[in-house]
């Protein structure tokens, strides 16, 4: 089959529109679309400094190389790599050694925390101290270091100076985001799930998702034909989470319905435009701890730290 673009033999056929895309028109293709979402949602500004969450896994690593790409574009916006260490036995290692080999070669500052360092407890311990779950431990291993995970990223962001915090989000993970919290009935964090960067809270980095409407299977396609090696082993505490059951729906979904999850982050979009009017940080004040934003008296990581302790 040829290039809907050129001459050249194509090398992938998009499920969505049937375009047939040669190697370097598929490339092209992946630049334009996030240019295009950066500049949908104005998610950066000039002369700003922008910190990537960069895990050594696909997501991260293409969108490492194609933002570093775009960037060289704006010389007066700066951008830096941040990598946190959970403390997975077996399964971190992996990752931090992709992130290092990329960010080195690609001459980006890089800095990286823990949650050993930063919480006092590494993923492993934590699941350790809290037990079997079901009994002992309440919820599974993706919920505790979710809450870790956005506390240390908020941290490291500020401590490298960021004005805006990137995290490698694709399509399908926003999908995914989005039916969870209609399915639990979550209407403010459907309602703060914002693609433009806002100042919510004192205490935290405007985010962006810059990959949201970028399908997995092209973020796989690219790192492919550019050769960008990345960390494939799942983690181990993967099968507790919740979230896979959707992801399996998701995708079993689009064997047949190749738009569902464009379909569903527009369809977000367009709820955004309807609730402009809500205010989704008017619960948010100072955890009376750490002084991050909490709906509560304190934040989860610091009650998750209390627990451990007790």
């Amino acid at each position: 089959m040829r290039c809907t673009s050129c001459e050249n033999d194509a090398m992938y056929v998009r499920p969505y529109d049937k375009q047939a895309l040669c190697v370097l028109h598929f490339n092209e293709h992946m630049l334009r679309r996030l240019k295009r979402s950066i500049s949908k949602y104005k998610m950066f500004g000039r002369k700003e400094r922008i910190a990537i969450g960069v895990s050594g896994g696909k997501d991260s690593i293409a969108l490492l190389y194609l933002l570093n790409r775009i960037e060289k574009e704006f010389s007066e916006s700066e951008l830096v790599a941040i990598t946190i260490d959970e403390g997975i036995e077996n399964y971190r290692d992996e990752g931090l050694f992709f992130a290092k080999k990329h960010v080195e070669k690609l001459g980006i500052e890089h800095s990286i925390f823990s949650f050993k360092k930063d919480f006092g407890y590494d993923l492993d311990e934590i699941i350790s101290k809290l037990g079997t779950r079901g009994e002992s431990r309440e919820f599974g291993a993706c919920t505790y270091c979710g809450i870790l995970r956005r506390k240390v990223l908020n941290k490291a962001a500020k401590e490298v100076g960021a004005d805006v915090l990137v995290t490698a989000h694709n399509l399908e993970d926003e999908a995914e985001t989005i039916l969870l919290n209609i399915i639990r009935g979550d209407i403010q964090r459907l309602a703060r799930l914002n693609p433009s960067p806002r100042k919510i809270h004192p205490s935290l980095i405007p985010r962006v998702k810059p990959f949201r409407t970028t399908p997995q299977a092209e973020i796989v396609m690219y790192c492919m034909i550019n050769d960008l090696e990345y960390q494939e082993i799942p983690c181990p505490y993967a099968e507790e989470a919740y979230r896979g059951v959707v992801r399996e729906f998701i995708f079993k979904t689009q064997e047949n319905q190749p738009m569902l999850s464009f379909n569903i982050v527009r369809g977000q979009d367009k709820l955004l435009e309807m609730m402009k009017d809500i205010k989704t940080n008017k619960d948010l004040k100072d955890c009376e701890i750490c002084g991050d934003a909490t709906t509560s008296t304190s934040c989860r990581s610091c009650q998750l730290k209390r627990q451990l302790e007790v």
